[in-house]
């Protein structure tokens, strides 16, 4: 096992950015690649420095997918400008992106999110898909961010479906990963595994108590301890889960779920941590832990999480369920790292009782 806690260097705070400059002169960094998107720039550039008079800055507008064909893309404008660092601004494909672009060469990154919507931030993994937004792969990195930057007013007032979707998403890292800490005996708790364990009990924890509060004050536009807590469990918390436990806290039912969806062209629409939502509901019926599939009913239907075929848009249920079990359930996926039957016809039948349980409750 190894374990990759998370950046060199983090720093929350109103006007973290202008952190930024003396950081790079530290590194001895005189030409960077910029990577961002247009949404993400037009929220951040208020509270950005102007790297410009200091730095050479190639500006690179992101192509939209963490794909290999946009990765090759911006490895290609690096290595013409001979660049030293990338940073990238905005969510987590703009990230793994920048992640994907630099791991194995001397490049430096600064990852500046603008969005609590993942721990893509903080982990040293990247999520890769086709350029139809199909899911593709993941790759798990050697190196972390060099410098973490959270803005807290920039993310406060970023799109909600991202910050709901990022609760959603964070709350996978507990049921994701709770059998297979189950499994193991007291003499095979590392400190690392320890850590990971307590980081996922802590992310349910905070958001099972706070998530619903934290989007109230979002909504409202009113930063809180409230509204941060939740927003850095979704970013740091979250990202310490697989950074200490690595193979023993990585996504596993839910995320699995989450790509078989991606097959789908009716789930384009909705996020990742939408889809992740649901997958934690299917791998709680496959664990026949259906007891808390109707305690977090509530939750999800107060936030707007999906919780059956009706609220993912993917119509007749009988027409789906086999294909989408069947992609979910391929050898290939971490849906057998769950100490179940993980079989096709399991997760079909899993899905169905999840059907079942959202029209009772």
């Amino acid at each position: 096992m190894m374990s990759q806690p998370g950046p060199q260097r983090y720093i929350a705070a109103p006007g973290a950015y202008q952190e930024l400059p003396e950081f790079l002169h530290s590194l001895k960094v005189k030409r960077v690649l910029f990577l961002h998107g247009t949404r993400s720039l037009k929220a951040a550039k208020p509270y950005l420095p102007d790297l410009t008079a200091e730095f050479e800055v190639t500006d690179v507008l992101f192509g939209g997918e963490c794909s290999y064909v946009e990765i090759d893309r911006i490895k290609a404008i690096a290595e013409q400008h001979h660049v030293d660092a990338v940073i990238a601004l905005g969510g987590g494909k703009v990230l793994d992106t920048a992640k994907s672009v630099a791991t194995g060469t001397p490049l430096y990154t600064v990852f500046i999110p603008t969005l609590a919507s993942n721990c893509a931030p903080w982990s040293a993994l990247s999520v890769h898909y086709h350029e139809d937004g199909s899911h593709d792969d993941f790759k798990v990195y050697n190196e972390t961010a060099n410098l973490l930057l959270f803005e807290p007013q920039v993310i406060l007032h970023s799109p909600i479906d991202y910050f709901i979707a990022g609760i959603a998403d964070t709350l996978a890292k507990y049921y994701e990963s709770e059998l297979i800490f189950d499994q193991l005996q007291p003499e095979d708790y590392t400190v690392a595994l320890t850590l990971s364990q307590q980081s996922a009990k802590l992310c349910r924890q905070i958001l099972l108590d706070s998530a619903i509060q934290a989007v109230k004050d979002m909504q409202a536009g009113q930063l809180t301890h409230t509204w941060q807590t939740v927003a850095e469990t979704v970013i740091v918390t979250a990202g310490t889960v697989g950074g200490w436990g690595d193979e023993y806290a990585r996504a596993t039912g839910a995320h699995s779920i989450h790509d078989a969806l991606c097959e789908f062209p009716e789930t384009v629409k909705l996020l990742h941590g939408h889809k992740v939502g649901y997958g934690i509901l299917v791998q709680l019926a496959l664990e026949h832990h259906e007891t808390e599939i109707i305690k977090l009913l509530p939750f999800y239907r107060t936030l707007g999480v999906p919780t059956n075929f009706e609220t993912l848009g993917l119509g007749a249920v009988d027409q789906r369920v086999d294909q989408l079990a069947e992609y979910a359930a391929d050898p290939s996926t971490t849906m057998h790292l769950i100490p179940v039957d993980t079989s096709a016809a399991a997760v079909a039948q899993a899905i169905r009782r999840v059907e079942v349980i959202t029209r009772q409750h």
